[in-house]
């Protein structure tokens, strides 16, 4: 059926109306976007249609328009362009449109909620960069200035990891993976330019950097747009093995096969392939000659050249959840879930992709091996943390640098030298050294180059690190801090104990110390809280008994998920604060701990004093409602979590405008005639203890 030429007109107008209407935002010549959303409303009704989907497939720019007012527009009308686009995409063929500008849009949205640790080893500097911060040749259309809210930055990346793994239709896959692949390639190719650039800028200045601040050369390449699309197009690659792609990997791979690869010259076998090219030597060498034929102090200051495969393709690998994109002068590792990463300036060769010439032949192996930080060949000569060249026999002695930094890093590093040659990566006085960090191991889940995703701020080869018991490994610093910290608010809660990738348990005997009395308190907390949930009659109740349920079978799960328990900040003991969805609405970042205190340690005067548990679970009744009391402030007021949160307004009201029992949190007048605490008490306003909470079936709000 076809279109009436009025229909089509019509269909055609409203498109053109789309673009005028985005671009009128995009320029700030108008604010209001209800004509946008009313449209998108319209277009979804009509590409539903085959009629309507003969007008719209030939308006190819329909997906790039919307793509673009994602890119600025309020959060509210964000999410109504992201289900738009998911709902026309299925309609429009990659080939029928600039599916490349589609796809760099919606990884621009995910570049703007990227935030990324660079830090040069060189001079041992570190700062924090964002796409808005940073990047000064993006194009007008992004909108640097707007804000996007992680949320939406997830869905644009959500949306494209569907479509590459088949959500729509295999053109969509292949269109996706091979746009995300050129733009990782992108990295390398913008690293050899602007590395070329820094060289030219350095030799005409001749300004060395001072320790502690970035080079201003090597920032240049957060300035490109394209290279925020690069670390974007990281967090949604799954597979290295779709880098084979890129137009740019297959050329130097057609590069490679028309060059023959050149043999070792002191193999006989006529197939062992050289790696290396030594100038003075005047021969080429695979790694196990190289190493042996330059261990003589003479040779070590020989210049080299990186031949054959060893200077082709960047180096790629994705586990555990992190990928890590190599060059020889520049390590990218990004982790894909919180879309954070990390940008590593490191000592190398600045040439990329190309063949290297390395400066002597004592650092080849350190660019070529999998950590470029410690090889058996350089460990003497180089820093174990940084890298930096060790420059005097005590330096070389102890293989750390002269840097704060480093000297504080060894001082808790463990020093035995593996079996492999390499230093261990673990810290001191561990009765077992941790596996080598540097050596390649198929069943390795992490190694020296990749992320920290506790701090996200280093390589795990760059501090010392443990193996916590589920096997995976973290700097021991940052493990030790989350550990300092522990919970953030009131409500305790044992989420730091678990490990950020497997949520098991954190175990380390180097741990023990900070381990052993968590351990006691969440005890003492799941404890009490089951012998609560039995008072209350809940340890049948469906939470527990469902096989569908998240606390099937775990009643001491289920009772520290329902009920809140904070520290008394005198005698350091957890105890009730009322149910957990009290406390769920309320800021928990403004809090004074000082005004945590148990009922044992309030002020107990008229307080009737169990005869059975003492005043261990004493509990008061809440000033401005029927609840059980948190707080104790002032020194004479008890505040349940939420009358604590509005605790300038209420007390501020006269006595005579204070709610009757029941009183709901904040002062709510509550219907009907039962207290919610099921006993007599003084009216709203007057300070009341309730006796002992574990003698008495207490029913909470």
């Amino acid at each position: 059926v076809q279109l009436q030429p009025l229909q089509t007109y019509v269909c055609s107008q409203m498109v053109n109306a789309l673009e005028r209407e985005v671009a009128s935002l995009r320029e700030k010549t108008k604010r209001n976007y209800s004509y946008a959303c009313g449209l998108m409303v319209m277009l979804v009704k009509i590409c539903g249609s085959r009629q309507g989907l003969e007008v719209f497939s030939m308006r190819n720019n329909l997906l790039i328009t919307l793509s673009e007012l994602l890119l600025f527009a309020p959060q509210v009308v964000q999410c109504q362009v992201v289900e738009t686009i998911e709902r026309l995409s299925r309609l429009f063929s990659p080939a029928s449109l600039d599916s490349s500008k589609f796809i760099h849009n919606l990884l621009a949205v995910i570049a703007k909620v990227i935030s990324l640790q660079v830090r040069d080893k060189t001079t041992h500097s570190l700062m924090s960069a964002t796409l808005s911060s940073q990047a000064t040749d993006a194009p007008p259309h992004w909108r640097i200035d707007r804000q996007i809210s992680m949320d939406i930055g997830r869905l644009a990346k959500q949306f494209l990891s569907d479509v590459s793994h088949g959500s729509i239709n295999e053109q969509w896959t292949l269109s996706v993976r091979t746009e995300l692949a050129n733009q990782v390639m992108n990295l390398a190719r913008l690293n050899a330019g602007e590395s070329a650039s820094s060289e030219r800028i350095a030799a005409a200045t001749e300004v060395s950097t001072e320790s502690g601040t970035l080079c201003t050369s090597r920032l240049s390449i957060l300035k490109s747009g394209k290279f925020w699309l690069s670390v974007a197009a990281l967090a949604l690659l799954k597979e290295a093995r779709w880098l084979e792609l890129s137009t740019m990997w297959q050329s130097l791979q057609a590069n490679r096969d028309r060059e023959p690869e050149p043999l070792c010259d002191n193999h006989d076998d006529g197939r062992t392939l050289a790696q290396i090219y030594c100038e003075v030597c005047k021969c080429a060498l695979c790694r196990d000659c190289f190493t042996v034929l330059h261990l003589n102090k003479r040779n070590r200051s020989h210049e080299v050249q990186v031949v054959g495969s060893a200077s082709g393709c960047p180096q790629v690998d994705i586990h555990e959840g992190c990928t890590r994109f190599r060059l020889s002068n520049l390590l990218v590792l990004f982790h894909s879930s919180t879309l954070n990463g990390m940008v590593e300036f490191s000592v190398g060769d600045s040439k990329g992709l190309f063949p290297v010439n390395v400066s002597s032949s004592r650092n080849f192996l350190s660019s070529q091996s999998s950590s470029p930080y410690q090889t058996p060949t350089n460990v003497a000569t180089r820093c174990r943390f940084c890298a930096n060249q060790l420059r005097n026999d005590i330096q070389l002695i102890g293989g750390v640098c002269e840097h704060e930094e480093c000297v504080q890093l060894a001082s808790s590093a463990c020093a035995k030298m593996l079996s492999c040659g390499h230093l261990c990566g673990g810290i001191a006085d561990e009765n077992v050294c941790m596996p080598c960090l540097n050596c390649h191991r198929p069943e390795a889940r992490q190694d020296a180059d990749d992320l920290c995703v506790i701090c996200f701020t280093d390589r795990l080869g760059g501090a010392p690190c443990v193996q916590l018991a589920c096997g995976h490994i973290f700097h021991y610093r940052c493990v030790k801090i989350i550990l300092e910290k522990r919970w953030n608010g009131p409500r305790i809660i044992f989420r730091f104990m678990q490990c950020p990738l497997c949520k098991q348990q954190i175990e380390h005997t180097a741990l023990n110390e900070l381990l052993i009395p968590l351990k006691a308190l969440r005890d003492d907390v799941a404890s009490k809280a089951r012998l609560r949930l039995e008072y209350d009659g809940l340890l049948q109740c469906p939470a527990v008994t469902s096989e569908n349920s998240e606390f099937y079978g775990d009643p001491e799960g289920y009772a520290m998920d329902r009920y809140m328990y904070v520290l008394c900040f005198k005698c350091g003991k957890a105890y009730f604060g009322g149910e957990s969805r009290c406390q769920q609405a309320l800021d928990n970042s403004q809090y004074n701990p000082e005004e945590l205190l148990c009922g044992g340690c309030s002020d107990v005067v008229g307080a009737q004093v169990c005869g059975r548990h003492g005043v261990d679970y004493l509990e008061y009744k809440c000033r401005f409602c029927c609840s059980v009391a948190v707080y104790f402030c002032f020194g004479t007021t008890h505040f349940c979590a939420a009358c604590h949160d509005d605790f300038q307004r209420l007390m501020c009201l006269p006595k005579q405008l204070l709610p009757k029992c029941p009183a709901g949190p904040k002062g709510v007048q509550l219907e009907g005639d039962g207290c919610p605490l099921r006993m007599q008490h003084p009216p709203t306003g007057e300070e009341f203890a309730m006796g002992c909470g574990i003698c008495r079936n207490l029913s909470t709000f």
